[in-house]
């Protein structure tokens, strides 16, 4: 039980970075490392049998797609997607304590 709390509480903390550093990407280079770490985030989640929050980082994988010249296309749809894998870990850690 503790090993599966201590996942929850690392997914948990490294969404709430994500949801930190998408708020504060302002070049494209920003966005490829975005892009990245949230590729490593949905393989370690995979990895932790977490798939739910999986099914929904897919989701965000599948609207990111970093440009060089212009602005995203899915910024709000970017944002709305991390804000609900917030809640998703959040819910999962409460359930996991009672």
């Amino acid at each position: 039980m503790m090993a599966k709390q201590y996942g929850d509480l690392e997914v948990l903390q490294e969404i709430e970075a994500l949801c930190i550093s998408h708020q504060k990407i302002t070049q494209s280079s920003e966005c490829r490392d975005f892009n990245h770490r949230a590729a490593l985030l949905l393989q370690s989640l995979e990895e932790k049998g977490f798939f739910p929050l999986a099914d929904r980082m897919m989701d965000l994988l599948a609207c990111c797609n970093p440009k060089d010249i212009s602005q995203c296309d899915s910024l709000q749809r970017a944002r709305d997607i991390l804000e609900r894998l917030r809640y998703l870990a959040r819910e999962s850690l409460e359930d996991d304590r009672k």
